[in-house]
């Protein structure tokens, strides 16, 4: 499903990241662990095509990622993967409804599926009353759970979330996670969660954790 080949990323003569290699598998559901400014978040963003590597090679069902030009990048993530930002990037001129519904709007499917799966999936975070309010109204961690709806609605065949459970408490950490392993393991999708939560991490297939040298197996 998901490769990396000797991916080297710098900035300036810093090495964040270097001939790092990386397979996951179908259906594989993978932790990232680290320390705190280690490029866990950059690594996400260079496999979905956010940010561009200096050497090697990401393929996601054998297309290299770094081959593709912007608009070939833009119809990937669109069409195969699915993003939980870490400050959410939900916008606020758009219903909870219409910002979960967006995915499918860029991928022209029809309004009333729209509609249905983006109710179904609010429906399951726990703000199926809250369809047609406004993100202004919701907390961080119910914003949260508005882009985690949004990232799964078109069915991704890959989920990369960043800090998924961050601003959820453990018990609405947990009822998230059930849901990101219930739809992925049905899908056959892979996924691979940034986390600084043990429990989060524990629930996954296996943990890697991003040092200085590369990953390192857990």
């Amino acid at each position: 499903m998901l490769e990396l080949l000797r991916v080297t990323k710098t900035y300036g003569q810093r090495s964040l990241v270097r001939d790092l290699d990386l397979t996951v598998a179908p259906g594989e559901y993978v932790a990232v662990m680290g320390e705190s400014g280690i490029g866990k978040s950059t690594l996400l963003n260079m496999i979905a095509g956010l940010e561009p590597i200096d050497a090697g090679d990401i393929r996601l069902d054998g297309i290299s990622v770094p081959a593709l030009d912007e608009a070939g990048r833009v119809t990937l993530r669109r069409e195969r993967i699915g993003f939980v930002f870490q400050a959410f990037h939900v916008l606020p001129h758009l219903t909870l409804a219409q910002n979960v519904a967006l995915p499918l709007l860029l991928a022209g499917r029809p309004a009333a599926e729209r509609e249905e799966r983006a109710r179904e999936l609010l429906a399951a975070v726990g703000l199926g009353d809250r369809a047609d309010g406004w993100p202004r109204e919701l907390s961080g961690g119910e914003l949260q759970r508005v882009a985690i709806a949004r990232a799964l609605v078109h069915r991704p065949r890959l989920l990369l979330a960043d800090e998924p459970t961050g601003n959820l408490d453990p018990e609405t950490g947990a009822a998230m996670l059930d849901l990101f392993e219930s739809r992925l393991r049905s899908s056959g999708a892979a996924a691979l969660l940034v986390t600084h939560s043990h429990e989060a991490a524990r629930r996954c297939d296996r943990i890697v954790t991003l040092t200085r040298a590369g990953l390192v197996r857990q």
